[in-house]
């Protein structure tokens, strides 16, 4: 018998062997004259399987009189039919002549057909009128080898494979999952065949298929967290009926900003505040998400108490949700999944904004849209006094600039240098890139966050004054609540991931960057020219250090406090060793 490209035998590590595992996970007792229909079945490469393993009988049914005629030769039932055709569920009907039908199956065949929409359909039928299980197997063109070269430009068709000539549909599995949806059918479980290096992977050399390369990776990052197919050769899934439903994209336009508020409901005066900052916004696009997090019956009803004594225009566009799981992370996730803005804020109920900071959001994304927008914000200690037997709020003093004003994501990395009050993200962020904040974090999840963010995105700075960030002086906060060691290690794991993978930095942090260097490297070679005089010093002064100077201080111990007094030691090495020696020789003269 003359080879065929698609005369491939049945292996557990394929679409066949995969077929076969949830089948047995799926097919309960078999009644007496079963039977499974194999619809393309082509050369029936699992009928003995099926007969054998599950006890059943097996039909075949094919366009191609070919396969058919080899698969009566071979001792089964067969039939030719049209399964493009309108009335394909009465065809099916006739085959099983009131036999029982407890299994399907629809192996690589919806491709390569121009509308599949009758095959899918009449499947979802005859599942639903016997209540049986199917499974079906399609390839995945969103594989990682068809994405990155595509990114080039490259785009290759080949006899068999992910991009075979004679695939007339293309699916991933957002696709797929709808396309089923209008049949009835859906997923009940899943068993996808992976492939790290697919039929596309070639030239073998190709750099942007090679996971050691720089650009290679960070794609394979990014594609990866944006949805978690990108290894799927084939997708294998079992398939159970429900109602027909039409899919819908959802094209209705939400506001501009989603506020997502958490709260555990412990501090309902600040949460007061918030609510009052928002309400006094002089544009008010904008919808509210208070999420509950592990609160009590009596913190719910505290927080709903809260919600209920705003104005009416902000009740309508104020949403609750509770949460009784996870970390400081878990909350925002759920928000996020909520939210229906163009744009995303996270809101500690302890936080207050300025009348404008919703507007100049608004009015940086006309010209800036799609990137993160971030406006300054001041910190301002506080604490909490008693107000006629309630607490109250009471500022410590002014509002302080102590976060860069310019964001500079190559200094973000040492250092957070922005309260996540002062920044608003893209929600495409989540809803296309697939981030979420990481819930294994206790702490410094929004830090995580804005690095892979900005990577992406870049930031925008808004220049004006938008939000106070409150620091408690003497009250339980997220500062005091996780011990230091816990901040700390939180803080080394993300320095560890960004370690781990390429890292893109945005135009101009560049220019930053090498100022940074250029200034440390000037400061290094400072102190190297100061230890040098500091040792001819000590050996004139016959072979040891002044006595003084010695009980006092030791040289190289000077020399680091002088380069860390300023950064003008970088910038007047010459007034440095001036200061340097007159202390030298005050202290010899002493």
């Amino acid at each position: 018998m003359s080879f065929h490209k698609y005369d491939n035998s049945v292996q557990p590590d394929n679409k066949y062997g995969h077929t076969l595992d949830l089948l047995r996970k799926h097919v309960g007792g078999v009644p007496e004259g079963g039977v499974h229909l194999d619809i393309a079945c082509g050369f029936g490469h699992i009928a003995e399987p099926i007969v054998d393993m599950l006890g059943l009988s097996y039909i075949g049914v094919d366009i191609e009189e070919m396969f058919i005629k080899e698969l009566v030769d071979r001792g089964h039932e067969g039939h030719v039919a049209d399964l493009s055709s309108p009335g394909l569920t009465e065809e099916f009907r006739r085959i099983l002549d009131g036999r029982r039908l407890v299994s399907v199956t629809f192996l690589d065949g919806l491709e390569h057909m121009t509308d599949g929409s009758h095959a899918l359909r009449a499947i979802g039928d005859i599942l639903a009128e016997h209540r049986a299980v199917a499974v079906t197997s399609v390839p995945n063109v969103t594989h990682m080898d068809v994405a990155l070269k595509n990114l080039l430009g490259q785009w290759t068709y080949t006899e068999a494979g992910l991009l075979d000539v004679t695939h007339y549909q293309l699916y991933s599995e957002t696709s797929l999952k709808q396309a089923f949806a209008r049949a009835g059918l859906n997923r009940i479980d899943a068993h996808d065949v992976i492939l790290g290096k697919s039929d596309q992977y070639f030239p073998t050399d190709h750099a942007i298929l090679s996971e050691k390369t720089s650009v290679s990776h960070f794609l394979r990052g990014m594609r990866n967290t944006a949805e978690p197919n990108g290894l799927v050769n084939q997708f294998v899934w079992a398939l159970g009926p429900v109602p027909r439903r039409e899919v819908v994209e959802d094209t209705e336009d939400g506001p501009f900003l989603s506020v997502l508020i958490r709260t555990q409901g412990k501090r309902p005066q600040e949460l007061r505040e918030a609510f009052l900052s928002l309400a006094a916004q002089s544009n008010q696009d904008f919808e509210i998400i208070v999420i509950g997090h592990r609160t009590t019956l009596d913190q719910q009803k505290t927080i709903e108490r809260v919600i209920a004594d705003q104005v009416p225009s902000l009740q309508e566009r104020t949403r609750f949700l509770r949460i009784d799981r996870g970390q400081r992370s878990t909350p925002l996730n759920l928000g996020l999944e909520n939210a229906r803005g163009r744009y995303v804020s996270i809101f500690d109920d302890d936080d207050i904004v300025l009348g404008h900071w919703v507007d100049e959001f608004a009015k940086a994304e006309k010209d800036y849209g799609g990137r993160i927008l971030r406006a300054v914000a001041l910190r301002q200690n506080v604490t909490v006094i008693d107000v006629l037997g309630a607490d109250g709020v009471r500022a410590l003093g002014a509002p302080k600039p102590v976060y860069e004003r310019e964001f500079s994501l190559a200094r973000h990395v040492a250092k957070n240098q922005s309260p996540p009050i002062g920044w608003v993200f893209p929600r495409s962020l989540h809803r296309d890139f697939g981030l979420t904040f990481d819930e294994s974090m206790t702490t410094v999840e929004d830090w995580e966050f804005l690095l892979q963010a900005a990577q992406l995105v870049g930031v925008t700075d808004v220049s004006r004054v938008g939000a106070i960030y409150r620091w408690w002086t003497d009250r339980d906060s997220s500062r005091t609540a996780h011990p230091h060691d816990e901040w700390l290690q939180n803080e080394l794991e993300v320095r560890r991931r960004i370690d781990a993978k390429p890292f893109l930095l945005p135009a101009g942090d560049t220019r930053r960057l090498r100022k940074d260097l250029q200034r440390l490297a000037e400061l290094e070679r400072v102190v190297r020219k100061q230890r040098l005089e500091l040792k001819e010093l000590k050996e004139k002064r016959g072979g040891g250090a002044p006595r003084a100077l010695a009980g006092r201080q030791r040289p190289r111990r000077l020399v680091r406090v002088l380069a860390r007094k300023s950064v003008t030691a970088a910038r007047n090495p010459r007034l440095v060793r001036q200061k340097l020696r007159a202390l030298v020789g005050r202290r010899s003269a002493s």
